[in-house]
């Protein structure tokens, strides 16, 4: 019965990670499609500048034209470069802007009664990342429940504690692509939708409606047993949570800012840097809160277009381009070495602990 049970958890784990790799290898052909697209519109711009100069009868206005038709050319050729040290800072920000939600996290479930060790919860997180490329959102659930399990935490304490990082992550950014875009006087239409998006998602995180909501998502469930971990989530817990995600979405903003900064194509003569980073954070917080609304793989799609759109009056077109993809590749990339660094770093210790206790055993019968 040991050995079926044993093959059976190898089989669900093989599984999960077969399907995360499938999510993953999506992820990747979507990314490489874009920067085809991308490239095959530059090229109908060029085509379309040089046709246009052949009509304008102004000798000034057709040079202007193919002046425009050859700097674009230019760009076709590196639009999708970027430089190497600056993606690795991106991608460093990234995982460091990672880390306090992570903690956030592990500081509800220890609410909840649930001590975890930071290593495995960590692991768990980073994990539970990856699993946000399979549609439908339900993976993230099932990786982290999964790695958790084994140590006797609550699935029931799992779920409710994931509902209540990510319902005060979306609410944060979108509080932060609110002020942001306030502050740039950007175009009104995305700072009302910034504004909206905050409104929506600060309610939630009110710790009455937080709990009120968290029970009509558990619906027959343990009554006794929810009640006393909803009564648990209170405002001090909350707001330390707000604290540690402010950082969160920093980092997510710096992984922008390098990314942009990676990008020759990018234009920055005419914004200052306080623009240049107020954009950065703003357009990434609005993308991802939007992409995660939208309920599609990662935001696919999504993202791109906040990106694009945000960025464009800063960058320009061709590196706001650019950068929604590199953005998306880079996260992913992150996402995966840093699962991978926390899996191995956890491993480590557990086979020290081991070796002690085997040490120890030793010396107790030598004696």
């Amino acid at each position: 019965m040991t050995k079926s049970k044993q093959f059976i958890k190898i089989a669900v784990q093989t599984t999960i990670l077969l399907i995360v790799a499938f999510g993953l290898m999506i992820s990747i052909r979507r990314a490489t499609e874009q920067l085809a697209h991308q490239q095959a519109e530059l090229r109908r711009q060029v085509d379309s500048l040089r046709q246009r100069a052949g009509e304008l009868p102004d000798s000034d206005q057709r040079q202007q034209a193919l002046a425009s038709a050859l700097r674009l050319e230019r760009q076709l050729g590196s639009f999708w470069k970027a430089r190497p040290g600056w993606i690795f800072l991106a991608g460093c920000a990234y995982v460091v802007g990672l880390i306090p939600a992570g903690i956030f996290w592990i500081g509800c479930l220890r609410s909840l009664d649930q001590p975890v060790p930071v290593l495995t919860a960590m692991w768990a997180y980073f994990l539970g990342h990856l699993g946000k490329y399979i549609p439908g959102k339900a993976m993230v659930l099932v990786l982290r429940i999964g790695a958790l399990h084994h140590l006797g935490v609550k699935k029931l304490a799992t779920t409710l504690t994931i509902f209540m990082e990510t319902l005060t992550m979306m609410a944060v950014g979108g509080t932060v692509a609110a002020v942001c875009l306030l502050l740039l006087n950007h175009q009104w239409q995305w700072t009302v939708l910034a504004s909206g998006l905050f409104v929506a998602t600060f309610l939630p995180t009110l710790p009455p409606v937080m709990r009120w909501t968290l029970k009509k998502l558990q619906k027959g469930v343990d009554r006794q047993t929810l009640d006393q971990w909803l009564g648990k989530i209170n405002s001090a817990l909350l707001l330390r949570g707000w604290g540690l995600l402010l950082l969160t979405w920093a980092g997510n903003g710096a992984s922008l800012y390098c990314v942009l900064r990676a990008l020759p194509t990018a234009e920055f003569s005419d914004a200052s840097q306080a623009t240049i980073w107020l954009s950065a954070l703003g357009a990434c917080a609005l993308a991802v809160v939007l992409g995660f609304v939208s309920m599609l793989p990662a935001g696919a799609g999504v993202r791109e277009v906040v990106l694009t759109t945000v960025l464009a009056p800063i960058v320009g077109d061709t590196a706001a381009l650019a950068s929604a993809v590199w953005l998306r590749l880079t996260w992913l990339a992150a996402e995966f070495v840093a699962a991978g660094i926390v899996w191995c770093m956890r491993q480590w210790t557990i086979g020290r602990r081991v070796d002690y206790v085997s040490t120890q055993s030793a010396s107790q019968r030598y004696v």
